[in-house]
């Protein structure tokens, strides 16, 4: 990552901490929204495939299976589990909705490993850092302890980070009144 921007005079919140480590530690995330309406978070990544009517059925069939069993594992059920797919001209676009309050970050590296299997050759990613594993066992332990934190005090604004080019831009709305 070059750098972080936050706008002169407004604070770097907890969810936007969230975000620019999500997206630091997983190159594949494409962008990231949280959704304080539904108190959701919404993470999209990008393919270079066009995926089959039968494989985009596969994919939310294996994608949502292996999340349920996950959070059985964990005494948790969730609230809310989608998997949407998007086309733009030779681009896939699948986003993936699940709730905060059941929302754990094994579920986003389980996803990963998932896609990765898959469709590694396909996925586009922005090039890794050389990381060592304790600098991402370091990163895992604080995306966690933000996840919690943010799922105590929920953020009023709708924000998306997006990954361009090693930076990470976080937009923030207001509902007009």
């Amino acid at each position: 990552m070059k750098d972080v921007y936050c706008r002169d005079g407004e604070a770097f919140t907890g969810a936007m901490s969230l975000i620019v480590s999500l997206l630091i530690r997983y190159p594949e995330i494409a962008t990231l929204k949280l959704n304080p309406e539904d108190f959701s978070l919404i993470f999209s990544l990008i393919f270079r495939y066009k995926f089959s009517t039968e494989e985009k059925r596969n994919f939310r069939e294996e994608l949502k299976m292996s999340l349920e069993t996950l959070a059985a594992l964990d005494q948790v059920e969730p609230q809310l589990i989608e998997v949407n797919f998007r086309r733009q001209d030779d681009l896939s676009f699948v986003e993936i909705k699940r709730d905060l309050s059941t929302f754990s970050p094994e579920e986003l590296s389980l996803v990963l490993k998932i896609i990765d299997r898959r469709y590694s050759q396909q996925l586009i990613k922005e090039a890794e850092n050389e990381t060592g594993e304790e600098d991402l066992l370091f990163q895992d332990e604080m995306i966690a302890h933000m996840l919690e934190e943010l799922k105590e005090m929920p953020p009023e604004k709708e924000m998306i980070g997006i990954r361009e080019e090693g930076r990470v831009m976080i937009f923030n709305y207001n509902t007009p009144p």
